[in-house]
């Protein structure tokens, strides 16, 4: 979009009186080349810029100077003040605050910004579009509902995450995927990966595509003009996403499938992993089932007579049923460390919130953890000392010892008798040992998983996404990658154990996410049936469950190993 400028007007060389908020003397040049452009020029060399501009359009390019310089434009004449006293500059040390004021009864100022590539760069703005050409060592970008285009050199190698909540996500670039893809969200790598990209949007779109090949060359051309008037090339257009590559996962009988993008290690049905144990003691196979019909509505009235089980393709005979209306055992589990400490009251509201929405003969327990892991309240249906209890618990902010409380978790269903259980557990899954080499927990993943795969326990792990405010607002030491295998592994956990892995992209959205849990609780049904083949020779087995009720699909384990 081309800026509409006005008749040309005496030139006025202003000497830095325009909001200008320096720690220290700063190499500058400002001037104004009209009423509705003012222009300035950084010489010193920054390791980190930020930008903010809530109402206007932002435009940056990289290029391969250290310079950076900042274009101001309006498009229209105001009357208020002059346009450089709205652009706010804040040095401090090594790191360059752009910050455009908001004023009443003004119009918006759109920025275009000359970036060099070696620095971490951080955009915010609300409603309007954000369009960057261009790499650095590090790049965030977030708006309310402003669409957001990043032009990337096909050489890049970049480790991408990319969310909006109503908008769509769609890439001209060749991604490989982490994890299920879908038109709101995509996790990847481009090339060998290494660069950290964030982007985060309401309603807004997020589109990536290709850098123009000579787009650095014509950037730094302009570089011997730095004092004189820059011409913005027309702003990126966000395309719209591409229905094929919808991948919401869906599964029957415990086999998930997507259309979209597959995650780069895949389980392979016929050899799974050893990980893959369910520990059968009494040589009574118990399974958690949840039923959906065509439509994915949950079907809550099935009898015994509904059921047929087979394991390795033979039929076996059902000897136990429990209907959706038997009690299920409930332990929430609750993340309090560092990276949700700022939204502790609404997680406390929504955990109460969802223990009300339960079933009244549903026994309860909650917990939380930190590197600790705290018993909130134990195995309780009076929902008042739940709530209570919940209320006066704090965030400790002690760092994240996902896995152990993982174990302590399900220490705590040794004492319950009740044939259904469940699990709960919203967190980020960010254990500490994936951003910090020196802590080793005392359960790592892989004995949790197996643990988890002996247990007869359904999990339904709700991922809060903390990424954007850990490893850009906090500056925290857990990485992109960190947050990648935590999804893996939670996805994983909830495949395996029959249940569903929910996602929580802001606080707010724990109310609806929890109801969806509890409709899943209250229609989960426990079947159980004795091999017929009694060799336990240690083999896989696999285990699939049909409903004889049109195109019903039943979800469950996969299978166990015969021990």
């Amino acid at each position: 979009m081309k800026i509409r400028r006005t008749s040309s007007l005496a030139i006025l060389l202003i000497a830095a009186q325009f909001c200008i908020y320096f720690n220290s003397p700063i190499p500058a040049q400002a001037r104004v080349v009209s009423d509705n452009i003012y222009e300035k020029t950084f010489s010193q060399k920054f390791a980190a810029i930020e930008i903010e501009n809530a109402n206007g359009r932002t435009e940056i390019e990289t290029w391969n100077s250290n310079r950076v310089r900042v274009s101001a434009s309006r498009n229209t004449i105001d009357e208020g003040r002059p346009i450089g006293a709205r652009v706010l500059f804040r040095v401090s040390d090594t790191n360059l605050k752009i910050q455009v004021r908001e004023e009443r009864n003004e119009g918006p100022i759109n920025l275009q910004v000359f970036v060099p590539r070696e620095i971490n760069l951080a955009v915010r703005g609300d409603s309007e579009t954000i369009a960057i050409r261009g790499i650095t060592n590090a790049l965030s970008v977030q708006t309310e509902s402003g669409d957001i285009s990043l032009a990337l050199p096909k050489s890049a190698n970049t480790d991408l995450s990319l969310r909006t909540l109503d908008g769509m996500v769609s890439s001209q670039l060749d991604v490989r995927a982490f994890g299920p893809v879908n038109s709101h969200s995509l996790d990847g790598r481009i090339g060998r990966g290494g660069i950290p990209v964030i982007i985060r949007s309401t309603r807004g779109s997020v589109s990536l595509i290709a850098d123009e090949v000579d787009r650095i060359a014509t950037a730094d051309a302009t570089r011997g003009n730095d004092a004189g008037r820059i011409d913005p090339p027309p702003f990126m257009n966000a395309s719209s996403f591409s229905g094929q590559n919808e991948g919401a996962a869906r599964s029957d009988s415990g086999n998930r499938s997507s259309t979209g993008p597959k995650p780069p290690t895949l389980v392979d049905p016929i050899d799974p992993p050893v990980a893959d144990i369910i520990k059968i003691d009494t040589r009574l196979v118990n399974l958690n089932v949840r039923v959906t019909d065509s439509a994915g509505k949950l079907i809550p009235n099935l009898s015994q007579a509904d059921f047929q089980i087979f394991e390795n393709n033979i039929e076996q005979q059902v000897v136990r049923f429990e209907p959706v209306t038997s009690p299920v055992s409930v332990v929430l589990l609750l993340d309090a460390s560092g990276s949700t400490k700022e939204h502790w009251k609404i997680i406390k509201k929504a955990a109460k919130k969802f223990i009300e929405t339960l079933s009244p003969n549903t026994p309860i327990a909650v917990a939380a953890f930190t590197r600790r892991f705290m018993v909130i309240c134990d195995f309780s249906c009076d929902r008042q000392t739940l709530k209570e209890r919940i209320d006066k618990t704090k965030n400790l902010s002690s760092g994240t010892a996902f896995y152990d409380a993982t174990w302590s978790t399900l220490n705590l269903f040794k004492e319950v008798k009740e044939q259904r259980k469940a699990i709960v557990m919203m967190t980020d899954g960010v254990d500490n040992s994936l951003s910090d080499e020196d802590y080793e927990p005392k359960h790592p993943f892989d004995e949790v998983f197996t643990r988890i795969s002996q247990e007869e326990i359904t999990i339904y792990p709700i991922y809060f996404d903390t990424e954007y405010q850990v490893t850009v607002r906090m500056h925290g030491s857990d990485t992109h990658e960190s947050y990648v295998t935590a999804r893996e592994q939670l996805l994983r956990i909830a495949d395996e154990t029959g249940g569903t892995l929910f996602k929580a992209n802001r606080a707010e959205d724990l109310d609806g996410v929890y109801q969806r849990v509890a409709s899943e609780l209250q229609t989960l049904y426990s079947v159980s049936y004795n091999p017929a083949d009694k060799n336990y020779d240690g083999n896989w087995r696999n285990v699939g469950v049909k409903v004889k009720q049109g195109a019903a699909m039943a979800r469950t384990k996969r299978g166990f190993y015969a021990r």
